[in-house]
């Protein structure tokens, strides 16, 4: 399993890096830090104005918006998305009534790892105007995610993004 998680996200990274020189760098590469673990949460992490996640419940989603996120970007499927609000936490509807953007990005198979995916996650994030949180069920899709943004937007090696993204859940995978 390690070995394939490995090679999605080379694979990944290297298909959008080969046509980083071509696109515009978006989402404020000032904005970009060493990713760190947020106190007191599971699978929570910062890296500048950007949080990445696993599934966030209520407490989570309260605390976000009192550190000034605006946006929150789920990446988990349909399918998981209608199983955690069976369990009770209808998360976009929390969302809005934070006050906060909700946008879905839905990531569940090695098929939807693509150039494409990079390319709506750069998208959602240029209309961000605060802090933004992104996340799927356990951070393992966000981070791979979150790796190829960076080599295909903030013109990060490989190795710098996968520096980055080792700091945050994928530490737990090699």
């Amino acid at each position: 399993m390690k070995r394939i998680a490995c090679l999605m996200i080379f694979l990944l990274c290297l298909t959008v890096s080969v046509s980083a020189s071509s696109q515009e760098k978006t989402g404020g590469g000032t904005d970009l830090d060493q990713a760190v673990k947020v106190e007191d949460f599971k699978d929570v992490f910062q890296t500048g104005k950007f949080f990445i996640a696993g599934q966030p419940d209520m407490k989570i989603m309260q605390w976000m918006k009192s550190n000034g996120v605006t946006l929150v970007i789920n990446v988990r499927t349909d399918q998981e998305n209608q199983e955690i609000a069976s369990k009770g936490f209808a998360e976009e509807k929390v969302i809005k009534e934070l006050g906060m953007t909700y946008y879905l990005l839905p990531i569940g198979s090695k098929e939807s790892y693509s150039p494409q995916s990079v390319d709506k996650l750069a998208e959602a994030l240029k209309s961000a105007d605060g802090k933004v949180l992104i996340h799927c069920a356990s951070a393992g899709r966000v981070t791979y995610l979150w790796m190829a943004y960076l080599v295909r937007y903030q013109g990060k090696t490989i190795n710098q993004a996968a520096d980055e993204v080792i700091a945050c859940k994928l530490h737990d995978h090699f």
